[in-house]
């Protein structure tokens, strides 16, 4: 009797040792799914007029296979919707044209199950020879928020954008208003930025802006000297003006619409977007005040845009980086299969096409027309179709 309790503790105990041995044992942690991969169209404010031509754009967009529209609503401080702050832009009258295009590609995304972006040029005040007609627009309500040059010469009319000045604090807080009110007012998936950096017209002026008083004035106070005495702190001064308007733009979209995706359209080689165009997107990623950088690789050759492509996912990080591919300056489809693949082979989340007018004619300027551009249209999306059946 002894013995057989002796052999039943035994097996007992060798019972409760493989137990715990395969608990013990934990199944290989399962890599979590990758994110569908991000399919990117630009879509400018040239490229619609009407009501109909936006719900033909987003069903286009989604017969390529694409995922993400980045839809321009803001081109030279006015508006392609509904603003309380700014004009109704000229392209479409400088009025209500009776429908509201931000709107209806909302609306019009939904039923195609795209994301919509609303796409918003930051600090671009003007373009063009002549002044806007509406005289609310601030480049008449607030001529001071241009930038100006030492010479006391205010940059307002160019065939270039002419941008208003990231260190005026009352140009941040208009910029942060109007952000938060388009994300308050309308249930857009993302706003996108783009021209969020300085524009110099010639290159010997760019250390010459912002040159008014006010400007000086801030910078004064911090190094009782002039920019030309402190030009690194000359330049760490408008960096962080730049900077300044992204995270008060961020801070206004993420309270009025929490959720919404932050991304920016960048100088592709961030480090020369940094350093050239004070255009410091590695530390907007790195603090969270956005969530993706889409550098404009627009570029022929393909080892230059791999090169590139590496250098920028090296810099701000493979998950929040998607390349921006420039379709309008492509030989030809083969151009396009061969950048698509090596964004995928980079492992990147995704990609984003400029333009939308490279796969359909539209009644932009930059759209061209003739049989031969609707042959190279045709092929573009063929291919690209073909790309993202997988």
């Amino acid at each position: 009797m002894k013995h057989r309790r002796l052999e039943n503790m035994r097996y007992s105990f060798v019972l409760l040792l493989v137990i715990f041995f395969f608990a013990s044992i934990r199944a290989p942690a399962e890599e979590p799914p990758r994110a569908p991969e991000v399919r990117a169209i630009w879509v400018t404010r040239w490229d619609y007029r009407s009501a109909a031509d936006i719900r033909t754009i987003l069903g286009n967009c989604r017969s390529l296979g694409l995922n993400r529209v980045y839809f321009q609503v803001r081109g030279r401080s006015d508006a392609f919707y509904r603003s309380n702050l700014e004009p109704w832009a000229e392209e479409l009258g400088g009025r209500d044209p009776g429908f509201d295009p931000l709107a209806v590609a909302i609306a019009e995304a939904r039923k195609q199950a795209l994301e919509l972006h609303a796409w918003a040029n930051v600090l671009a005040g003007w373009k063009g020879r002549s002044p806007p007609k509406n005289t609310t627009h601030l480049y008449h309500a607030h001529p001071k928020w241009f930038l100006t040059d030492r010479s006391g010469k205010t940059w307002r009319l160019s065939h270039h954008y002419t941008m208003l000045n990231p260190c005026n604090s009352a140009v941040r807080r208009h910029l942060a208003e109007v952000f938060g009110d388009l994300a308050s007012r309308y249930e857009i998936d993302g706003v996108h930025l783009d021209y969020i950096r300085f524009v110099f017209p010639d290159a010997d002026k760019r250390d010459q802006v912002p040159y008014d008083n006010g400007t000086l004035h801030i910078f004064r106070k911090e190094t009782t000297g002039f920019p030309s005495r402190y030009p690194d702190r000359w330049n760490d001064f408008r960096r962080r003006g730049i900077n300044t308007v992204v995270y008060d733009i961020s801070r206004q979209v993420r309270k009025a619409r929490p959720g919404c995706k932050i991304s920016a359209a960048v100088i592709r080689d961030l480090r020369r977007g940094r350093e050239t165009f004070f255009q410091d997107s590695p530390t907007w990623l790195r603090y969270g005040w956005i969530d993706e950088v889409i550098p404009m690789n627009y570029e022929t050759d393909l080892s230059r845009f791999e090169s590139l492509a590496r250098k920028d996912i090296g810099q701000a990080g493979r998950d929040r980086l998607i390349p921006g591919l420039g379709v309008h300056v492509m030989d030809g489809e083969a151009d396009l299969r061969k950048q698509i693949e090596i964004t995928r082979a980079l492992h990147s989340p995704g990609y984003s096409l400029f333009a939308y007018t490279s796969f359909f004619p539209t009644p932009s300027h930059a759209s061209s027309q003739g049989k031969r551009a609707d042959l190279e249209r045709r092929a573009f999306r063929r291919e690209l179709i073909r790309l993202n059946r997988r």
